[in-house]
């Protein structure tokens, strides 16, 4: 593949799990590039009727960092789509992780539940 050539999963036979990743991986490699963002965890949260909406969890750098902040953001760095935006940001003290440095993706679940 060429280096100007950007992978869509929409216009490739990518499965729904494929895509997800896809998404979640683009958006925390975008969200990186943002100085006042220490680490990011990004999955599907599922919603009512089936529906799932992508959530940007952020330890923030700098506490007076927005939602809004984080949305211009992206928006203005055009690398990525409408639909692949975030529906949510929420900023936590810490990504809980596992001793391999997977996200503990329920534990952050619950901890910004209680």
């Amino acid at each position: 593949m060429e280096d100007n050539q950007r992978l869509n999963p929409q216009e490739n036979d990518f499965s729904p799990v494929a895509s997800h990743r896809f998404a979640m991986r683009q958006l925390e490699n975008a969200l990186y590039e943002h100085s006042d963002v220490e680490e990011v965890a990004a999955f599907f949260i599922p919603e009512e009727k089936g529906h799932e909406t992508l959530v940007a969890f952020i330890v923030p750098r700098d506490d007076d960092l927005t939602e809004e902040a984080i949305m211009q953001f992206l928006t203005q760095s055009g690398q990525l789509e409408q639909e692949n935006l975030p529906g949510a940001v929420k900023f936590v003290p810490r990504i809980p992780k596992s001793p391999s440095g997977k996200v503990l993706k329920l534990r952050l679940l619950e901890d910004i539940c209680t």
